[in-house]
């Protein structure tokens, strides 16, 4: 007998159990509903990054992830980095050849070209406002220590926590310091487990990212985007070309000149700043080809820790969105702890709306566009992976060290928080 809260799906008029209220209904049966807000169909290039993803994952799933990638779009991305790192290097080369040989009018130019050289190198960032050291964490930057040496890499130079909801590398300095940067809100409504192995898959991919192929093209990826910040016109001043005549009737020939050689500069120097966004999207392409490093990070992950702490890592990171509202409407609340606020909310959250946020990854592709495989995709992979014992492990002890090390930071950024407008 059907329940009275249950309702008919009005496309396929299968038995709609009724969820919690915070969220949409749904139908599983026909996927009615299941993006309430979302366009109803796909763009082209939307469409073609997921099936290239699923393509991807079919042969990452069939072979490893260190299966031997297409060959056209190994050397097809060797190629492209080779032209832009020599294109750098020339530029270096023979502005530094006209400044030291050449006549007037060549220094001048081969300082020119030494102070473009240098402005396409990635400019050095600034240290997260919330790090944590050795001396303040040292339970915490011992665990990594550990991580670090299992996977037989060098471990960052900094931690540090943020506002976002997951985590990522940046290299600030011009030393260009590695530093792990954690966010809170993520970390904070995690296992021990999870934990772990969130950080296992960070540091795993940090040692991907070492390798000489890497290294390679990604410099030709920060040089591109040097390119493009440096050609790219100041979209804080469009039109003042436009005022040509009135500059003539005010006899500022010199302004006039100045104005029309910007008229002429400003759509050449677009064309190419888009030819340099385009190489550089074209070269994300073909390096996401030659090998998928989000795979290899999460079956380092299954395998240091265990693939079922990494597959629940991943159902976690489904929730970002619940997660981010969640966290802008609990700020405004004076009263009580902010984290465990969040993590009471998205324990409570139903497994009706668990499963819409991983089918809906599974219609869009969460991760389309950022060069990362879908989230569900990532869940299906994990799952193919053997049980085995884990490698590297945290006691509770040492979990609830590391939750002390890190208390005055949580207050810190709960009232940064709440301080938002």
């Amino acid at each position: 007998m059907k329940d009275d809260s249950d309702a008919i799906c009005p496309r396929c008029h299968a038995v709609l159990t009724a969820s919690d209220d915070r969220f949409s209904t749904w139908c599983a049966a026909c996927d009615w509903n299941v993006d309430p807000i979302g366009p109803v169909g796909m763009r082209k290039s939307e469409a073609r990054e997921l099936a290239r993803q699923e393509g991807l994952f079919g042969r990452t799933a069939a072979n490893g992830p260190d299966t031997s990638p297409p060959g056209a779009a190994m050397y097809g991305a060797l190629a492209l980095a080779t032209a832009v790192n020599l294109t750098t290097a020339a530029l270096v080369a023979t502005g530094a050849w006209l400044l030291i040989t050449g006549t007037r009018p060549q220094q001048v130019l081969g300082a020119i070209e030494l102070l473009a050289a240098l402005m396409l190198f990635p400019r050095p960032g600034k240290p997260p406002k919330h790090t944590v050291d050795r001396a303040g964490a040292p339970a915490l930057h011992a665990i990594v220590e550990r991580i670090s040496t299992e996977l037989g890499t060098r471990p960052p130079d900094l931690i540090a926590l943020d506002t976002r909801y997951g985590a990522r590398w940046a290299a600030v300095g011009l030393r260009r310091r590695r530093v792990l940067v954690l966010g809170l809100p993520l970390w904070e409504t995690l296992t021990t487990d999870q934990r772990l192995a969130l950080l296992v898959h960070e540091l795993a991919h940090a040692a991907d990212e070492g390798r000489p192929r890497a290294r390679w093209v990604h410099s030709a990826l920060d040089s591109l985007a040097g390119w493009e910040s440096l050609l790219r016109p100041d979209p804080e001043r469009p039109g003042q070309a436009l005022g040509v005549r009135h500059s003539f009737a005010d006899g500022r020939q010199s302004s006039n000149i100045a104005h029309v050689g910007e008229m002429i500069a400003r759509p050449l120097l677009g064309l190419l700043a888009q030819g340099a966004h385009l190489l550089h999207a074209q070269l994300r392409r073909l390096s996401s080809h030659i090998v998928d490093q989000t795979y290899r990070a999460d079956r380092t992950a299954a395998r240091i820790t265990t693939a079922a702490s990494t597959e629940s890592l991943l159902q976690a990171l489904l929730l970002q969105e619940p997660a981010v509202f969640a966290l802008e409407r609990l700020s405004r609340r004076v009263d009580g702890d902010l984290w465990e606020m969040l993590r009471a909310y998205l324990a409570s959250v139903p497994e009706a709306e668990r499963a819409r946020r991983l089918r809906l990854s599974q219609l869009r592709g969460d991760a389309s566009g950022s060069g990362h495989p879908p989230t569900c995709l990532r869940i299906r992979y994990v799952r193919t992976l053997p049980r085995t014992e884990p490698t590297v492990t945290v006691t509770e002890a040492e979990a609830r060290t590391v939750d002390l090390e890190l208390a005055p930071t949580r207050s810190s950024i709960a009232r940064e928080c709440r301080q938002r407008p």
